[in-house]
């Protein structure tokens, strides 16, 4: 019996670095959706003492930057792997974004709000501004059209991660509803509401995602002096 105790617990005896951790971390994420992971939770799926994080990760924050590193740099991956114009491309990074912040929801909700400073991170910075320079944009320009993007990109993922980790019965492809009611407000009050409210209601956040992403990406092609139509002609440079 104390034989085959001791085998057992020699099983479950692992080797801690931060990519294990981290890869701990993940994979909690994607199992237990609706779960803030804890140090305590990460211990017991790794047979660990919950302390012996604090040897790896000074705080939970610290270990949260690094996985949103990791995935952040995955969704890079995905822009500098795809092929098209530079706007498919930075279509396809910024759609991965969304969709590992949903897959990993715990982590992706925390993304609007802790900058992951690591090699993803500063891949994904450097990709969406090549992307953007390759469109025409320079300098000023280039910068802002950068931090529209960004900033649009990480708060609505988060937004979408965050309806899935509150609540257990949301789905985890940006199907939620974005208007879910109304409520007892008389609409008759508000005309425009009124006349698109089941338009409005049947929008999910997805559809905002995109909506978001394409109005932006837009406003970067006629900056740069395009045609956000893709069937019209650039316009000459001069």
């Amino acid at each position: 019996m104390v034989e085959a105790a001791t085998e057992q617990a020699g099983a479950r005896r692992v080797r801690l670095d931060q990519r294990t951790i981290v890869d701990a971390m993940l994979q909690l994420a994607r199992d237990e959706p609706h779960t803030r992971i804890t140090f305590k939770r990460l211990g017991e799926a790794l047979g660990v003492d919950a302390t012996a994080m604090y040897r790896h990760f000074r705080n939970k924050d610290e270990l949260t930057r690094a996985a949103l590193d990791r995935i952040t740099g995955w969704a890079t991956d995905t822009g500098r792997e795809s092929s098209g114009t530079w706007r498919e491309r930075l279509e396809a990074h910024l759609m991965r974004t969304a969709e590992l912040a949903l897959e990993y929801p715990s982590i992706g909700a925390e993304g609007a709000v802790i900058d992951p400073v690591g090699p993803g991170d500063t891949s994904a910075v450097e990709f969406m501004l090549e992307m953007l320079a390759e469109s025409g944009l320079r300098d000023e320009a280039l910068l802002q059209a950068y931090a529209a993007v960004s900033g649009f990109t990480l708060s609505q993922s988060a937004a979408l991660a965050h309806d899935v980790l509150r609540n257990p019965e949301a789905a985890r492809d940006g199907s939620e509803p974005w208007i879910s009611t109304f409520g007892s407000i008389n609409l008759s009050e508000y005309p425009l509401v009124n006349r698109h409210r089941d338009a409005l209601l049947a929008m999910d956040g997805m559809t905002v995602f995109r909506a978001g992403i394409a109005a932006i990406l837009d406003a970067v092609e006629l900056a740069a002096g395009r045609s956000p139509d893709p069937h019209q002609p650039a316009a000459p440079r001069g």
